[in-house]
């Protein structure tokens, strides 16, 4: 595997974004759960809680400054009819593109509704603000996003000490994707390192 030689400076940083408009009436809890285990593991997270907007431009004064942070976990919807177009991960991905300033890492979760069109933009935009980006390639229950994205940033913390760079991003999505498998658990999420 061959990965690109981005260095994104310091220790993973964490912004973690709750776009999903609790929707289900599960994903605010689900948010919160997860915030709170990353917090009890010590990782380095902006805030006390997740952010909670209910649309892209609502995330500009969370972005400031943006050196305060190399890395954003976005949790929203994809595809589905109950999604309201301005909660789409499409739009967020969109705006983040426009008002980010790169390098960072990017991850994206959209659970169930999950939109194969925008992972794999994310997954293959040449030019972006997220040079090193996940996405899920197939639907993933709360419990399958919850436990790769607890692992892939608990390694990233672990094995990134001054920088978060492209072979990391790798090893870590590997690890994490040996959890989902020894756990029987057939969710997918693709990498671009």
């Amino acid at each position: 595997m061959l990965w690109n030689s981005v260095s994104i400076p310091g220790k993973p940083n964490i912004l973690v974004v709750d776009a999903s408009c609790n929707l289900g009436g599960w994903e605010s809890e689900f948010c919160d759960r997860l915030f709170a285990t990353m917090k009890r593991r010590k990782l380095l997270l902006q805030g006390s809680a997740p952010v909670r907007i209910p649309q892209p431009n609502a995330l500009l004064p969370y972005l400031e400054p943006q050196e305060a942070f190399n890395c954003i976990l976005l949790f929203s919807h994809g595809e589905g009819d109950y999604v309201p177009p301005e909660s789409k991960l499409s739009n967020y991905w969109e705006w983040l593109k426009c008002h980010v300033s790169p390098p960072k890492l990017f991850a994206a979760c959209t659970w169930e509704s999950y939109d194969p069109r925008v992972s794999q933009e994310i997954l293959k935009s040449p030019q972006t603000f997220a040079p090193l980006a996940l996405a899920q390639q197939s639907p993933l229950t709360p419990r399958e996003a919850g436990l790769f994205s607890l692992k892939f940033f608990t390694e990233m913390d672990l094995h990134s000490s001054d920088s978060v760079t492209g072979k990391m991003v790798w090893f870590s999505c590997s690890k994490a994707r040996e959890l989902l498998r020894r756990r029987r658990l057939p969710g997918k999420v693709g990498v671009r390192c």
